[in-house]
């Protein structure tokens, strides 16, 4: 325990108690001076320090440990250049809806008044609007309680990072005398009766019902119970636009393939195979963009509609977000836990016969070996390496769909994804995820553009020696900026990465790490790297795929 100059006990005391009840004793870090007075006679016994060598890769750490483990994790960095580093993170755990709690250092209060070295201006403003709550105690003795509050709003629905703002010298202050009562909060909002009855009504009434699977279902356990209701229902599920968390087993029979964040392609797909669809979690829908911006013809005056979905099918919303119910393109929004309902639904509605539905996906051919390797041929080599039980994390924006032909991930596999348009979650989330879960293999595939983001998340995977597999599909190049830009020859420089050596990279951070440039010893190196004491990396040179297919 640390002493106040009357002998009593710190803020920092306090703080460390309100952490041990809040269960928050894992911590994701890269301190700076303004956070140092709270680490001085550490408890190293009590708490599991994780460092990072940047604050993007900390903050990603932290996202997948606490979707891991579904509480909230604990990030403490500097929160002014601190926090502004890691701000591309905090906007995918924001749009993950991941319960994160962010300690951000402040200079001292008595330097307020100046521009000191390391200072958070308008500390609680940064954050925002990609952050679900963001305080700075006005006294230092109420930082536990701020603490406290926080954490019960980042884990309360819809889940999301929140910030708390300490001055520096807060932490050597007296603590309240009193001590702190922290109360237990605990969710007790339940899908309505009438909500229920309603879904299931017109899921029954339904000629050619689907279902619409959105992170949340599998994040509030509901994965099982999804299944349950697409095979009552006979009914196809697809994954939601952007899918971040796989909510739905992709071998199985009724699985449809994940929308494109395309409202005309969403309406095109669902028009023709339902009649009614039921959206189980996230917004209705998240769209990347318009099917009229990819033409390079000169633009008219805008007289378009705003997107909107087809009048040929009644669209029903789940949610647990009242703002995604608001801006929802459905016909009618149900906020409620998109978990609970799903289970409440599946002994509501009616078994129906089981019949053959017609095919939407079409047959997936088996890639050859080639030189240089396709990048469908490692994922298909890929695909029969894996553990029944491994966690895939995946960015590979430009070319996702070999990703998904060729491993369709079965019911005991886990994956994650980017829940946003910012790069680098899957490098950094795979390493917490680990530190929550060593007992499952984490597998991350992902392009070297996108690795570059949080690529420091290699020492911290091994430090820890966490079994992860790293997996670059290395084309080379940044294809977003080579196939949108390509006639522009000044871009070139832009997007050539062909000096980039991720084998070379890895090992300088204490991975080991392999470059593999033929069909000969893929497959070995695969089923080692899978089966390692520890994390690897490979760096597996494969053809340019091409545009991106949806």
């Amino acid at each position: 325990m640390t002493l106040d100059a009357s002998g009593g006990r710190t803020v920092r005391d306090a703080t460390l108690d309100v952490l041990r009840q809040l269960g928050l004793t894992t911590i994701f870090s890269n301190p700076s001076h303004s956070e140092m007075k709270l680490f001085e006679a550490w408890p190293e016994d009590e708490f599991k320090f994780v460092m990072g060598l940047q604050e993007a890769s900390v903050v990603g750490m932290a996202d997948g440990y606490a979707q891991a483990t579904g509480e909230p994790s604990l990030v403490i960095i500097n929160g002014g250049p601190g926090l502004a580093n890691a701000m591309g993170s905090v906007y995918t755990a924001a749009s993950a809806k991941t319960p994160m709690v962010i300690l951000g250092g402040q200079q001292a209060r008595k330097m307020l008044l100046g521009e000191p070295f390391l200072v958070a201006k308008d500390s609680t403003q940064l954050p925002k609007p990609y952050i679900k709550w963001a305080g700075e105690p006005a006294r230092p003795q109420d930082v536990p309680a701020m603490i406290a509050q926080a954490y019960q709003i980042a884990k309360q629905s819809p889940q999301g990072p929140v910030f708390v703002a300490v001055p520096e010298d807060d932490w050597v202050r007296p603590a309240d005398p009193e001590p702190l009562r922290i109360a237990k909060v605990e969710s007790a909002v339940e899908p309505s009766p009438k909500a229920l009855e309603r879904i299931a009504a017109a899921l029954d009434g339904a000629k050619r019902p689907g279902l619409i699977a959105g992170g949340p279902v599998d994040a509030q356990g509901a994965r099982g119970d999804l299944v349950a209701l697409a095979e009552k229902l006979n009914a196809r599920v697809w994954g939601a636009p952007v899918w971040n968390r796989g909510a739905f087993p992709e071998d199985h029979p009724l699985f449809a393939g994940v929308l494109p964040p395309i409202p005309e392609l969403i309406n095109q797909r669902l028009s023709e195979q339902h009649d009614v669809v039921v959206v189980l979690g996230g917004p209705a829908f998240t769209l990347f963009t318009a099917w009229d911006l990819f033409s390079t013809a000169p633009a008219e005056l805008d007289k378009s509609p705003r997107p909107a979905l087809t009048p040929d099918v009644a669209f029903l919303h789940v949610t647990d977000d009242p703002q995604a119910a608001a801006a929802t393109l459905a016909n009618e929004s149900f906020v409620a836990p998109p978990g609970a309902v799903v289970k409440g639904l599946v002994p509501l509605i009616k078994k129906r016969k089981r019949v053959k539905l017609k095919t939407v996906r079409e047959p997936v051919a088996v890639p050859e070996a080639s030189t240089p390797l396709s990048q469908a041929y490692l994922f298909h080599l890929l695909s029969k390496e894996l553990p029944d039980n491994a966690v895939l994390f995946e960015e590979l924006p430009i070319a996702r769909a070999d990703f998904h032909e060729q491993i369709p991930l079965g019911a005991d596999n886990g994956y994650f994804a980017t829940a946003s348009g910012a790069l680098g979650f899957p490098f950094a989330g795979a390493v917490g995820y680990a530190l929550a879960r060593p007992d499952r293999r984490a597998v991350v595939v992902v392009g070297e553009g996108s690795a570059q983001y949080t690529l420091h998340s290699l020492w911290t995977a091994a430090q820890h020696n966490l079994p992860v597999t790293f997996v670059i599909p290395d084309n080379a190049g940044y294809l977003s900026l080579k196939y949108y830009l390509q006639d522009q020859k000044s871009w070139q420089k832009g997007y050539d990465l062909s000096g980039v050596d991720m084998a070379q990279l890895a090992r300088g951070f204490g991975v080991p790490g392999e470059r593999i440039e033929t069909p000969e010893g893929l497959q070995a190196a695969l089923k080692e790297s899978l089966q390692a004491d520890g994390p690897v990396l490979l760096d597996v040179m494969v053809a340019d795929p091409g545009l991106f297919r949806l």
